[in-house]
């Protein structure tokens, strides 16, 4: 197994993907502030879509109030909007959302997806199908508050089921409903070794 895993990588900066609104539930709200308390505790600077609503601006107001830098990556046409928290000293405005997603994988060590919408849908698939084919190589958490994300989980094992996602790359996505177990799990994962992304393709 030693042979082929890759040491444990540095964290420095970690992607959040979460909703631009709080939701229903206040757990929602209060996961995301934990989630970013415990990355600050660890030095760990946080990555986010730059919004000043929802659990973006909870995320990033509570990296900024415990020491650490949020670094917003936004849309123009958001950005226009005036929608960026302006307390960030770091923005970065793309024009598209590919090239949004690119500045995201650019600059982070890991990724962590919280409650969301269609938005954080697309980042978490984007970036487990940039490592399923090898363009990068990097952990991704989920976080499944109170069961969010229950039904998309049983989806992906079913797709697993039926042969339409490999069991190594399920396997490569980081589950909990525990802000401090996801935390952990995501900072202490040992990545394949680049050459061996073949494998999450089950082909």
């Amino acid at each position: 197994l030693l042979s082929i895993l890759k040491p444990r990588l540095n964290m420095e900066n970690i992607s959040i993907f979460c909703g631009a609104h709080e939701g229903k539930n206040p757990r929602y709200a209060e996961d995301a502030k934990k989630i970013a308390e415990i990355l600050a505790s660890k030095g760990i600077n946080i990555v986010f879509g730059g919004g000043n609503v929802g659990l973006m601006k909870i995320v990033s107001d509570t990296a900024l109030d415990n020491g650490v830098q949020a670094k917003g990556i936004s849309l123009e046409s958001l950005h226009k909007l005036e929608l960026a928290n302006p307390r960030l000293q770091e923005i970065i405005i793309t024009k598209t959302l590919l090239d949004r997603k690119d500045e995201f994988m650019k600059r982070s060590d890991a990724f962590i997806v919280l409650s969301g919408g269609v938005g954080s849908l697309d980042e978490l698939a984007e970036i487990m199908a940039n490592n399923q084919l090898g363009l990068i190589n990097k952990p991704v958490g989920l976080l499944n508050t109170e069961g969010y994300y229950d039904h998309l989980i049983a989806w992906m094992k079913k797709a697993v089921e039926e042969g339409f996602i490999s069991e190594a790359n399920f396997n490569d996505l980081i589950i909990s409903d525990s802000c401090e177990e996801l935390i952990e799990k995501v900072i202490n994962h040992e990545r394949p070794h680049d050459n061996d992304w073949t494998n999450r393709l089950g082909i």
